[in-house]
């Protein structure tokens, strides 16, 4: 044997990996894929009810100047932007779950490749204002809880019932901020989910989360692409045909 040559038998050093061309841990990555299939339908979910509340918010205000002369108009414009409010809270909740969902889902990819250590960190930070952006909100719906207490007849009450103190306003923007990174970091993840599995849908539900309007349909691609992924990391994998050992080549004749 050369000098410095280790045995094919030799047991490794501590500290050295067995094989660094091993793969990564399967379950890891067919977990995380079913982890971000439903991140993505959480958020779906949320998107879907904020865009209600937005929009029935949006309606109430122009009907409001209409409405308000009675008291049964005023009535129903407070409970419609109640019921507004109610819808938003409830989607920021989802929202709030979503994240959370990607964040594990990320963990578990980052066993497969720590690439997603960074999204990982970015959408927990994204937690944190979707926790401030949710206290917020409730705050908000207390008021206007508060002005739906008031007479329909004393506009007073119900103004200073719906003013927000400076403090609940800084809440809601820094919710806004820290919500912002977390968003960048759940499209730097799932486009890096996209890339590695070969996933065009996943990719383009990441881009299109760049789009306002488009970013309705982003968590959509996103839960295709995921479930995609995940039913073929599930298929076993078909071990590569062996070859049996090679016959004595017979000498030559004399």
């Amino acid at each position: 044997m050369a000098a410095g040559a280790v045995p094919a038998n030799a047991a490794p050093m501590p500290g050295t990996p067995l094989d660094l061309g091993a793969p990564a841990p399967r379950h890891a990555e067919i977990a995380g894929a079913a982890r971000i299939k439903w991140g993505a339908l959480l958020g779906l979910a949320g998107l879907s009810l904020a865009i209600v509340g937005i929009f029935l918010a949006l309606t109430a205000i122009p009907l409001g100047s209409a409405v308000v002369t009675t008291s049964a108009g005023s009535n129903a414009l407070m409970n419609t932007i109640y019921t507004a409010v109610l819808a938003v809270v409830a989607g920021v909740f989802l929202a709030i779950l979503s994240f959370a969902v990607y964040v594990t889902g990320f963990a578990s990819l980052r066993k497969a490749d720590t690439r997603f250590r960074t999204p990982m960190v970015l959408s927990l930070v994204g937690l944190v204002g979707l926790a401030l952006i949710a206290g917020f909100t409730l705050f908000y719906a207390a008021s206007v809880h508060a002005a739906l207490a008031c007479s329909p007849s004393d506009v007073t009450c119900q103004n200073h019932a719906t003013t927000l103190g400076h403090g609940t306003v800084v809440l809601g923007y820094l919710g806004g901020l820290l919500g912002f990174l977390g968003l960048v970091g759940a499209i730097l993840g799932l486009f890096r989910f996209g890339s590695r599995y070969g996933s065009s849908l996943a990719k383009a539900g990441a881009i299109l989360y760049l789009i306002p309007f488009a970013a309705v349909l982003a968590p959509l691609l996103v839960l295709v692409g995921a479930h995609q992924v995940q039913k073929k990391l599930g298929r076993p994998v078909e071990p590569a045909p062996s070859t049996g050992p090679m016959a004595p080549i017979p000498p030559p004749p004399a």
